[in-house]
């Protein structure tokens, strides 16, 4: 009896072999179902849109992300402990060298700010918040006014009614630290500023 039906009773015509072999080893010409080839096509397809997806969200999606938010969370539990507070000049540079707020800060600005403004400060469709050019703001007390009222027809978007005015303070204190640290990233926008004043 031919080998290949000793266990297999259908005629070899119904049920042909592929033409190659391996050490004497054929298989039979069965093709995947259908919809195994469809599925397996769908993953590729939401694997590109899912890509874009997630570089587009800048890491928001991500482990990290979801831990920021839930810091972000925890940490605004503590604004109380700051009292009534106002944004002038002493104050927002007070703030920016406070390394206990300046996590808070980053927290907000991580969930708020990247999208426009880069994970860093370097920009992206926003300025850049790390060189020496400013386009609306000559005082660290500017930094709170652009955050809470926006600029430029809403392409800057006010921020007063999402922020606790001390988080809009905190913000604007983590933004004027950046100052200075030059991350490559969008070209200079606006006018040169002197260093921040302290006194």
């Amino acid at each position: 009896m031919n080998e290949r039906n000793q266990f297999n009773t259908t005629d070899p015509i119904d049920d042909p072999l592929t033409s190659h072999a391996y050490d004497g080893i054929q298989e039979y010409d069965n093709p995947i179902p259908g919809w195994w080839t469809w599925l397996f096509v769908a993953t590729i397809v939401f694997s590109v849109f899912y890509y874009f997806f997630v570089t587009m969200a800048d890491g928001q999606l991500s482990p990290i992300g979801f831990y920021e938010r839930d810091l972000l969370i925890e940490q605004k539990g503590r604004l109380g402990e700051l009292g009534s507070i106002t944004g002038d000049d002493a104050t927002v540079l007070a703030l920016s060298t406070d390394a206990k707020w300046m996590g808070l800060a980053r927290s907000l600005y991580v969930s708020n700010c990247t999208n426009c403004h880069g994970k860093n400060g370097e920009g992206n469709n926003g300025p850049n918040l790390t060189d020496e050019y400013f386009i609306h703001v000559k005082t660290p007390a500017d930094l709170v006014d652009v955050i809470n009222k926006g600029r430029n027809n809403g392409a800057m978007p006010a921020w007063s009614n999402r922020f606790d005015p001390r988080e809009s303070i905190l913000l604007a204190a983590y933004v004027a630290a950046m100052r200075g640290q030059n991350l490559p990233g969008r070209p200079p926008e606006g006018n040169v500023l002197e260093p921040w004043k302290t006194d």
